[in-house]
């Protein structure tokens, strides 16, 4: 595809803004749940970063020329995107067989090495954040590359993608205090009701309590001092679900 011509309108586009979200949000999802960056993604089908973002977001429309070349990079079928049913993407209906299949294997060699992943250390680096502003280290996706500090990566986390943050403010108190590490594993589904870290697309990112109402997602403090924050799902880049919180009681 032509990047200068990306964001011409598509007689074949998906019509409506509550389609073209829905749309967004599942290939967001899904790419995630692949282990994909954007910039990855929009690489594989041929398109540059700030479009697919774009779609992603529900801010433009995708076409069906795009959601086949998605189709066929995410592995899953064109009505995956299509379907008013919302998908759950570890329900075995909405993965391809081929998928099912690389997936069985993996889990085969994981008990296979389990043991030995065990007594493994893995590093994982560690990203600086406040409670509600802008990383001290910037990253898109998942943080790569050098410049970080590492921490040992507890055993029961396998999640490749996994990385650390570094809390400070007290909105989160009890539950996760001011000063503590939490360990945050993008390849999994945040749950409501529980821990995330969300990216807006004015680059911030905040750890808050995470709840949806339709295209609404809603962030709650554990400190009833703090305020509730609610954000349409077009001002998101990601969420990620927050696994586990190490506290140091020495510093």
């Amino acid at each position: 595809m032509d990047p200068t011509n990306e964001f011409e309108k598509h007689d074949d586009a998906i019509s409506g803004d509550k389609d073209q979200v829905a749309a967004g949000e599942r290939i967001k999802r899904l790419r995630s749940f692949r282990g994909l960056t954007c910039a990855e993604l929009a690489k594989r089908i041929g398109c540059t970063r700030p479009y697919l973002s774009a779609v992603e977001n529900g801010r433009y429309p995708v076409s069906t020329k795009i959601l086949r070349k998605l189709s066929g990079a995410l592995n899953v079928t064109h009505d995956f995107f299509m379907n008013a049913q919302e998908p759950d993407l570890e329900d075995t209906e909405a993965l391809t067989r081929d998928m099912l299949n690389r997936k069985m294997a993996e889990r085969a060699r994981e008990n296979v090495g389990a043991s030995r992943r065990a007594s493994a250390s893995r590093m994982i680096p560690v990203v600086s954040v406040t409670a509600a502003g802008r990383p001290l280290a910037a990253f898109d996706d998942f943080p790569t590359g050098g410049g970080y500090d590492y921490v040992d990566c507890p055993s029961d986390i396998a999640d490749e993608n996994a990385f650390a943050l570094k809390i400070t403010g007290d909105s989160m108190e009890p539950v996760i205090p001011n000063g503590s590490t939490i360990i945050v594993a993008p390849n999994m589904m945040p749950r409501e009701g529980r821990p995330v870290v969300v990216k807006l697309e004015s680059g911030d990112v905040t750890c808050k309590n995470f709840q949806r109402r339709g295209d609404q997602i809603i962030l709650t403090p554990y400190n009833h001092a703090h305020d509730v924050q609610i954000f349409s799902v077009r001002e998101l880049q990601w969420i990620y679900p927050v696994i586990k919180v190490v506290v140091d009681l020495y510093h």
